[in-house]
C-alpha cells in the first residue's frame, strides 16, 4: 500500500474526525501496509463510536486478539452476539479464551519495572484539566442538570451546610445510559461548575497484561488525584475495569475490582476533597460491590436528549455553519430518540452534502432544511438498541429499584411512539 493513500487519508481525517467511513478506509489501508497497531488504534476509536460495521466485527475481533489487543476484540465479540451473529463468533470466543489463558501464565514473568522513586514520579506529568467547560457548554438536559446541581455540586459547594447534618462532599457517582447522550462532557462540566481540577482516568492507562500492574496504575491514579485534591476523577466505562466478579472467567481478572473497592472505601477518609465521577453504558455489568453504600450509592440515568435538548444541540452545532432557513423545531420534532452524537452525525451528513454541492458549483453554499431531510433518511437512533436492552434488565432485573428512572423513561410517551 502507497504511504501517499494512507497520508491523503489522515489529513482528510483532520478536517472530519467523525467521519467513521473514512476512518474504516484509512483502517483497512494500514492493515494492507502490515501497520497493524495503527490499524487497531483507528478501529479503536470507530469502536468507541460503536461505528463499526456489523459484518466487519468478527474479522476486526481476530486482528485485534492476534495482536493482543484483547479489550477490542472483546468489544467486537459482544457487539456480534447482540446483534445476532453466529458465523465466527464461537472461534473468535475461542481464540480470546486461549489468549487470556496465555495471558495468565506470561503475566507471571513480568517485566522489571523501575525502582519505587520511578514508580511514584510515573504520574508527575498526568494531565489535569482546570475547569475546561461548565454547564452552559452543555446542550439542554436541564432535568439531569438540575439533579447533579443538588446531589453532587451543592455539597462540594457548601461543605460547611452539609457537614453540620452529617453528609461530607467528595465520594462516587455513576453516570449511565445510552451511549453518545453526553455522559462525558457532563462530567467535565460538573468538574467545571464545583471549579474543581477533572482528572479524566483513561482505561487504556489501567490495564496492563501482567499480573498487578493493573492494580498499581489505578492504585498510582487515585494518589495523584490525593496529591492534587480536592479534585475530580473521571474513569470512563468503568464496566471494563469493574466488571462483575461472578461473571468472570478467571481469578486474576477479580484483583482490580478488588484494588477499585479498596480505593472507593478509603473515600470515607483520604478522600474527602475528592469526587469521583464514573460513567457506563452497561450498568447492569457493573459489580453489584460498587453500588453499595459509600461508593457508586449515588446513580444518574442521563437518557437520550429531549425535544428542547436536541433543538439546542442542534442549534450549538450549527451555528459556526453557514445555514438558511433552518426549522430547528421540526428537527428536533423528527428526531427523537437521537443520541448527541447522533445529531452530530447528522449535522455531518448534512454538511457533506453541501460540501459536494459546493464542490460541483464552485461557490459556497449554506445548508438548508433539505440537506437534513435527505441526511434523516439514512439515519436511525443508535440508542435503540440499548434501549431495547435495558428493557430486559428493568423487568427482570430491578427487584432493588435500581432501574426505576430507566423503567420511567421506557414507559414515556418519546419511546413508546417511537419504538
Amino acid at each position: 500500500m502507497d504511504d501517499t493513500k494512507i497520508n491523503a487519508l489522515k489529513q482528510a481525517l483532520q478536517f472530519t474526525p467523525e467521519n467513521h467511513a473514512l476512518r474504516l478506509t484509512l483502517a483497512e489501508a494500514l492493515v494492507e501496509a502490515n501497520r497493524l497497531d495503527e490499524a487497531l488504534d483507528e478501529y479503536n476509536t470507530i469502536n468507541e463510536a460503536q461505528a463499526i460495521p456489523v459484518d466487519q466485527l468478527i474479522q476486526i475481533g481476530l486482528l485485534a486478539t492476534a495482536q493482543n489487543r484483547l479489550a477490542l476484540a472483546q468489544s467486537c465479540l459482544d457487539q456480534a452476539v447482540a446483534g445476532g451473529i453466529v458465523q465466527g463468533t464461537a472461534d473468535l470466543q475461542k481464540k480470546i479464551a486461549s489468549k487470556k489463558e496465555d495471558d495468565g501464565f506470561q503475566r507471571l514473568f513480568a517485566p522489571p519495572r523501575g525502582g519505587e522513586e520511578d514508580d511514584e514520579n510515573s504520574f508527575a506529568d498526568l494531565e489535569i484539566e482546570q475547569n475546561s467547560i461548565d454547564f452552559s457548554a452543555v446542550g439542554g438536559m436541564s432535568n439531569i442538570k438540575k439533579v447533579i446541581h443538588k446531589m453532587i455540586i451543592l455539597p462540594v459547594l457548601k461543605p460547611d451546610l452539609y457537614a453540620k447534618y452529617g453528609r461530607r462532599s467528595g465520594g462516587g457517582v455513576l453516570l449511565y445510559g445510552p451511549p453518545g447522550c453526553g455522559k462525558t462532557m457532563l462530567a467535565r462540566a460538573t468538574a467545571g461548575e464545583c471549579k474543581l481540577p477533572f482528572i479524566n482516568i483513561r482505561i487504556e492507562d489501567i490495564l496492563n497484561p501482567y499480573i498487578g500492574v493493573s492494580e498499581k496504575n489505578l492504585h498510582r491514579f487515585f494518589q495523584a488525584a490525593r496529591q492534587n485534591a480536592p479534585c475530580v476523577i473521571f474513569i470512563d466505562e468503568i464496566d471494563a475495569i469493574g466488571f462483575a466478579r461472578r461473571r468472570q472467567s478467571s481469578s486474576h481478572q477479580r484483583g482490580l475490582v478488588d484494588q477499585l473497592l479498596q480505593e472507593l472505601d478509603s473515600i470515607g477518609s483520604e478522600n474527602d476533597s475528592i469526587l469521583v465521577l464514573a460513567a457506563t453504558n452497561a450498568p447492569w455489568d457493573v459489580d453489584d460491590a460498587l453500588m453499595r453504600p459509600g461508593r457508586f450509592d449515588r446513580r444518574v440515568f442521563v437518557p437520550p436528549p429531549d425535544h428542547a435538548a436536541r433543538k439546542e444541540i442542534i442549534t450549538l452545532l450549527t451555528k459556526d455553519i453557514p445555514n438558511e432557513r433552518l426549522n430547528y423545531r421540526r428537527l428536533a420534532n423528527k428526531t427523537s430518540l437521537f443520541s448527541g452524537a447522533d445529531l452530530k452525525a447528522l449535522v455531518n451528513s448534512a454538511v457533506d452534502q453541501v460540501i459536494d454541492e459546493a464542490l460541483s458549483q464552485g461557490k459556497e453554499i449554506p445548508v438548508k432544511m433539505p440537506h437534513f431531510e435527505e441526511a434523516l433518511t439514512e439515519l436511525r437512533p443508535t440508542t435503540l438498541d440499548w434501549l431495547n436492552r435495558a428493557q430486559n434488565y428493568v423487568e427482570f432485573a430491578n427487584f432493588d429499584q435500581r432501574y426505576d428512572d430507566v423503567l420511567k423513561y421506557l414507559r414515556s410517551r418519546e419511546v413508546r411512539w417511537n419504538r
